[in-house]
C-alpha cells in the first residue's frame, strides 16, 4: 500500500485527477452492473408479471360476473347436443356406420326408385374425442335416371330426413346429348354424423 501511496504522489496533479476519476467511474460502473441494473431487471420483471396476473384477474371477474349467462348457454348446448344425439349413427365401429350410411342411401335411393350403382367409402374426419364423434362420408353414383322427380324427391329426402342427420356435401351432374335429366349420371357425397362406442376409442 505505501508503494502504490509512493507512486501515486510521482504523478503529477493532471495524471492524479484522471486517475481518481477513473477509479470513481469504475466504481460506479461496477455499483450499476452488480447492484441497479438487477434491481432495474426485478422491477421490470415484477411489472410484467403484475400486468399479467392484473389481465387474468379481470378474465377470471368476467367469468364470475356472466357465470350465470356461461351456465345458461352451456345448459343450451348441452341440451341441443341431447336433442341430436338421437339423429346420429349410433354402432360400435367406424367402419359398421360407414356400412350403416350407405345402407341408408341405398334405401332412400330404392324409395325414390332410383338405383345406387356404385359408392365409396371416403376419409373419416373426427370431431370429438369423448364422445367419440366422427363425420363418416360416401361418394355415390347413381345412373341412368329417367326422371328429374325423382332426383329432386331423393336429394329432398337427404336434406330433410327425420331420423338421421345427413349431409350433401357436392353434386355433379353429367348428361347426355341435349336431355337435361333422361339417361344423366348423378355423383354426390353424403355425410353422416356418427357415435361410436368402442371403448379404446373414448
Amino acid at each position: 500500500m505505501g508503494k502504490l501511496l509512493e507512486r501515486f504522489r510521482k504523478f503529477k496533479t493532471r495524471e492524479r485527477v484522471l486517475l481518481i476519476v477513473s477509479i470513481i467511474v469504475l466504481f460506479y460502473i461496477g455499483i450499476d452492473r452488480i447492484v441497479v441494473t438487477p434491481f432495474l431487471k426485478s422491477i421490470n420483471e415484477t411489472k410484467e408479471r403484475l400486468e399479467t396476473q392484473k389481465k387474468l384477474l379481470k378474465k377470471y371477474y368476467s367469468f364470475v360476473i356472466n357465470k350465470k349467462q356461461y351456465e345458461t348457454r352451456l345448459n343450451d348446448l348441452e341440451q341441443y347436443y341431447l336433442e341430436l344425439q338421437d339423429k346420429f349413427l349410433s354402432e360400435k365401429t367406424e367402419d359398421i356406420a360407414s356400412a350403416k350410411l350407405q345402407d341408408i342411401i341405398d334405401e332412400l335411393a330404392d324409395n325414390n326408385g332410383l338405383d345406387v350403382t356404385r359408392s365409396t367409402v371416403l376419409k373419416k374426419e373426427v370431431i370429438n374425442k369423448n364422445p367419440y364423434l366422427i363425420a363418416i362420408s360416401i361418394n355415390v353414383e347413381i345412373n341412368d335416371i329417367d326422371s328429374s322427380q325423382k332426383l329432386q324427391n331423393f336429394l329432398y329426402s337427404i336434406e330433410y330426413n327425420n331420423d338421421k342427420l345427413l349431409f350433401i356435401d357436392d353434386i355433379k351432374i353429367k348428361t347426355l346429348g341435349l336431355s337435361v335429366i333422361k339417361g344423366a349420371t348423378v355423383s354426390s357425397t353424403f355425410t353422416a354424423i356418427a357415435s361410436i362406442e368402442m371403448e379404446e376409442k373414448s
